[in-house]
């Protein structure tokens, strides 16, 4: 018993995010592709026209060409890593809420998990599972998870407007 605990104690800490104690620094910015952080230093918004990524930082919630979402409760809490989220979020034609959990995932990387994406991408695999013969379900690739890392960009010398 004392040799399992062991066990999955060192399996626990090989696991991202999981050996970190200390929550997201959330005086930085994040982008999902790593090259916007250089071009963000030499174009800043024009970076958006060159590159198609996502930038986060927690006064300005999520940003991208034709998405944003405003944070408008964030939660963290001593002892916990991660940073819970309430968001409003837009994309041309539509709005909607969403729960944002936001933990370390390594060094440099954030994880950001969205209830929405999440609850769309398991409709999504729903209807593909309903919808592919039974020889096809194996064949499938799965469904996104609602899962979107996020890079800290180290090398800005302001955060851009």
């Amino acid at each position: 018993m004392k040799a399992q605990l062991i066990l999955a104690g060192l399996l626990l800490s090989t696991l991202p995010g999981m050996a970190q104690t200390d929550p997201v620094p959330q005086d930085k910015l994040y982008v999902t592709d790593p090259a916007a952080c250089s071009l963000l230093e030499s174009q800043g918004v024009g970076a958006f026209e060159t590159l198609d990524f996502l930038t986060l930082s927690f006064t300005d919630g999520i940003q991208g060409m034709e998405f944003h979402c405003n944070f408008f409760d964030v939660k963290t809490r001593p002892g916990n890593t991660f940073t819970l989220v309430t968001a409003v979020c837009e994309a041309p034609g539509e709005s909607y809420p969403d729960l944002l959990s936001i933990g370390v995932y390594n060094d440099d990387t954030i994880q950001v998990t969205s209830m929405a994406d999440t609850s769309l991408a398991q409709i999504g695999a729903m209807a593909m599972q309903s919808e592919a013969a039974p020889t096809d379900q194996a064949e499938q690739t799965p469904a996104p998870t609602g899962i979107t890392l996020y890079h800290r960009c180290d090398n800005l010398s302001e955060l851009p407007r």
